[in-house]
């Protein structure tokens, strides 16, 4: 192909770098499935095809996180539905104060978003332990709801900081109190916002590993995060039962983004609200 064809169809060339991009992305994704296929005899050879389709290494991967993957869910739903409402709660009224009181109580919140967790492991643990909230999932919905409040406060105050200002002023002409603007108007408006926000925090909260090997001590509560790091801690790693518990535990995330890709792409630029 010459430089003639790429500078008379510009979008195949575009074309070309899109699919190499995704080629890199997609590449770990297939061998992980190719190696979830694999009998154990198989899987040294990491670019071969499975001889035949080795299904044993789910049914046994399924065997060990089932439970802690219906725990992950448990703790995901709710604790992304609490994180993202005290962020959208909060981000509301910052996006309509102005001047310097605004931005110093911004500052403020997003501090939350630079302290590392490690810093707050000791008192964490002590505090959950003393509530009774330790190895519970309520208390894991408890934590990732608090610190899932700097960066929805922060995503939903500039959503809502899109928003013409002439919506609110028409509300309130119109007979609409401040609570029922944000209840009624403004967050059925924001769906876009909202579902682009739920699949970021939900990532944060279904990938957690600290918080989880930290507030957890046993199945009860545990969410696959442990049970996946648990795979690898013995002497002898089974890379297929690896690979697809890998694959499991990763599909509801990539369902919710492919369920609300378009959402997700309106959210995170802000377009269906301008």
């Amino acid at each position: 192909m010459t430089t003639e064809n790429f500078r008379n169809n510009p979008g195949l060339f575009a074309a070309i770098g899109a699919f190499a991009i995704a080629a890199v992305f997609l590449t770990p994704i297939l061998v992980a499935i190719n190696t979830s296929l694999k009998a154990p005899a198989e899987v040294l050879d990491v670019f071969s095809l499975p001889a035949a389709p080795y299904l044993a290494n789910y049914q046994q991967a399924w065997s060990q996180i089932g439970r802690t993957f219906l725990n992950s869910v448990l703790i995901t739903v709710p604790g992304v539905a609490f994180s993202v409402l005290l962020g959208a709660v909060a981000g509301f009224p910052l996006s309509q104060l102005k001047g310097r009181v605004g931005f110093v109580i911004y500052l403020f919140l997003l501090t939350g978003m630079l302290v590392p967790y490690q810093i707050v492991q000791i008192p964490l643990f002590a505090l959950m332990r003393n509530l009774g909230l330790h190895n519970t999932i309520p208390g894991m919905w408890l934590v990732h709801a608090a610190y899932g409040v700097p960066i929805c406060t922060f995503f939903m105050r500039n959503f809502f900081a899109s928003v013409p200002r002439s919506m609110f002023e028409a509300a309130l002409i119109d007979g609409c109190g401040v609570g029922t603007y944000f209840w009624k108007v403004l967050l059925p408006a924001s769906g876009s916002g909202l579902a682009a926000l739920s699949i970021i925090q939900s990532r944060a909260v279904w990938n957690d590993l600290l918080f989880a090997m930290t507030l957890t001590s046993n199945d009860n509560a545990r969410p696959v995060t442990v049970a996946l790091s648990a795979l690898t801690s013995g002497l002898q790693v089974q890379h297929g039962v690896l690979m697809a518990a890998t694959l499991i535990s990763i599909l509801p995330v990539v369902v919710a983004y492919m369920l609300f890709q378009k959402a997700f792409v309106a959210g995170v630029l802000g377009g269906s609200s301008k």
